[in-house]
């Protein structure tokens, strides 16, 4: 049981996406945000994102579980990726109606929380013994109240770094 350990996502397959057909996913994706909580909605984008990111997605129960019959992997990450992409539209569209902050990586892609991000310059990291090298990968950012400043998790420190050196990946 591999999609065990995505509880939001498979509330939100057997809650939303279960009754509705393969046209309507996008409709399934509105009433889920316009009836979920920011944080209700975050675990759900990041499941549906580290899903996606499985080495092997786990095809028998992937599709039973969305109500979605796949002939091969590609169908179910193109399915996935459709699904991610609307998400991240309606999120970003969400939050910039809410007032809430937008936060963009140096290339003006929207991060959300728990993307992965990677380091475009080297950075030196004040207070501590190394520096941050281009190319550095960062994994499951968290946003805070400042569009500019993302949190993460690097060799152990929690580390504030500014967007303008980060790019989606």
């Amino acid at each position: 049981m591999k999609l065990s350990k995505y509880p939001s996502l498979l509330s939100f397959f057997s809650g939303y996406v279960m009754e509705t057909d393969l046209g309507s996913d996008s409709q399934a994706v509105a009433a889920f945000l316009n009836a979920s909580d920011d944080g209700k909605k975050s675990k759900v984008f990041s499941e549906l994102k580290a899903l996606r990111n499985e080495d092997e997605l786990p095809l028998d129960e992937f599709g039973s579980e969305a109500n979605r019959w796949f002939g091969d992997a590609s169908e179910a990450e193109a399915w996935l990726d459709e699904m991610i992409g609307q998400m991240e539209e309606a999120l970003g569209s969400v939050r910039g109606s809410e007032g809430g902050v937008i936060v963009k990586d140096s290339n003006g892609a929207v991060l959300a929380e728990g993307d992965s991000v990677q380091v475009i310059k080297d950075l030196k990291v004040k207070g501590g013994s190394s520096d941050l090298k281009r190319g550095t990968l960062i994994k499951k950012i968290h946003l805070i109240d400042d569009a500019d400043l993302v949190e993460c998790r690097v060799d152990g420190s929690t580390l504030v770094l500014k967007t303008c050196f980060l790019k989606k990946v």
